[in-house]
């Protein structure tokens, strides 16, 4: 049996050029099942089941009594003898196993570690985010896209962050890109995702409409919780947009009469993107304009439908081209094969 995800990621991974092979290789599923899937446009339901334990009757039991005893631990084999007094005949295995994962959800023994980071291959991944630029009644909200290895931008001004307009957003982005990263990585955003850990460790459950969109084109892939840092490119730029765009519009507009909604923000917007992408980076030391110019060719083309932009003339405006020119969620498990080794924080 796989999940829905693992089925988007099945199709994801084919469209990229993968064979039948090299993705049983890179998910661990049987090839059988991978040509089965393929073969399918809309994944057949399954019908849920559910095998019962000798130890549930049992489980709120135990769970007291690890609980009594936190932080210290109670051995398996007391825990054992305690319920065999109440009847239960089942190995200590299933015990133990019950057991380990009761604590990997109640104890956090992970140290936090320090977040290496390293430049990503061109074309491998994107970083996105929403940033609340006003609240209220009439707010603005900035859908961010950045390339994570030119630190490209893009940015678009709405006032809803609607799934319709989330996937627009991503539309817009990949056509102003003229491609799609291999993957794209969010936050724990309820646009992306809607349920951490559903399938198990690592293995998500996204938003089915936002899984569909997905589907051929880009892998979903969630930053670790707590540890936004992971996503620090597009966290840092949702900051450098405020403090270096919007803020100084805002004060040179003070007084003008002049209403700021969505639709002013993005008549100025990629005029500032371009002088931005001029700019010699922090980290890379280089202009963000000349890697995207490498890693455009490293993009999977995307042909989009037609999108209307904003044709208002502005001084130091560029305006996104109508060109025809689309990329779930284990990644963990599938990023060394995609990197080719390369590791990095996930």
């Amino acid at each position: 049996m796989i999940t829905y995800e693992e089925f988007i990621v099945i199709h994801t991974l084919h469209r990229q050029g993968h064979s039948i092979r090299s993705i049983a290789r890179i998910t661990g599923i049987d090839r059988r099942t991978i040509s089965k899937r393929l073969k399918e446009k809309e994944m057949a339901p399954y019908k849920k089941r559910r095998y019962p334990s000798k130890l549930d009757k049992y489980k709120e039991y135990i769970n007291t009594r690890l609980l009594q005893a936190l932080p210290n631990r109670i051995p398996s084999s007391v825990i054992l003898e305690e319920i065999n007094q109440r009847g239960y005949k089942g190995k200590i295995r299933i015990l133990q196993n019950y057991m380990s994962q009761w604590y990997k959800s109640h104890l956090n023994k992970d140290k936090q570690k320090s977040v290496i980071r390293f430049e990503t291959e061109p074309g491998f991944q994107a970083q996105v985010d929403w940033t609340i630029i006003r609240s209220g009644k009439e707010p603005i909200y900035g859908f961010v896209m950045i390339l994570s290895y030119s630190r490209a931008p893009f940015i678009y001004f709405t006032n809803s962050m609607k799934q319709e307009i989330w996937q627009e957003c991503h539309k817009r982005a990949f056509a102003y890109f003229g491609g799609v990263t291999k993957t794209i990585l969010y936050d724990n955003l309820k646009s992306a995702i809607i349920q951490r850990d559903k399938y198990g460790k690592n293995r998500h459950g996204f938003n089915k409409e936002f899984l569909d969109f997905s589907k051929g084109w880009f892998i979903p892939k969630i930053c670790k919780p707590y540890r936004a840092q992971t996503k620090g490119k597009v966290e840092k730029l949702n900051r450098y947009i405020k403090e270096n765009f919007y803020i100084p519009l805002k004060a040179s507009l003070k007084g003008s009469g002049i209403s700021i909604t969505p639709e002013l923000l993005n008549s100025y917007i990629f005029g500032w993107i371009e002088r931005t992408n001029e700019r010699i980076h922090a980290t890379t030391k280089e202009k963000p304009s000349d890697r995207l110019k490498i890693e455009k060719s490293y993009l999977l083309p995307y042909i989009p439908k037609e999108i209307k932009y904003n044709k208002k003339k502005e001084k130091n405006i560029i305006k996104i081209p109508n060109i025809d020119i689309s990329y779930y969620t284990k990644l963990s498990d599938y990023e060394k094969e995609l990197l080719q080794g390369v590791d990095y924080a996930s």
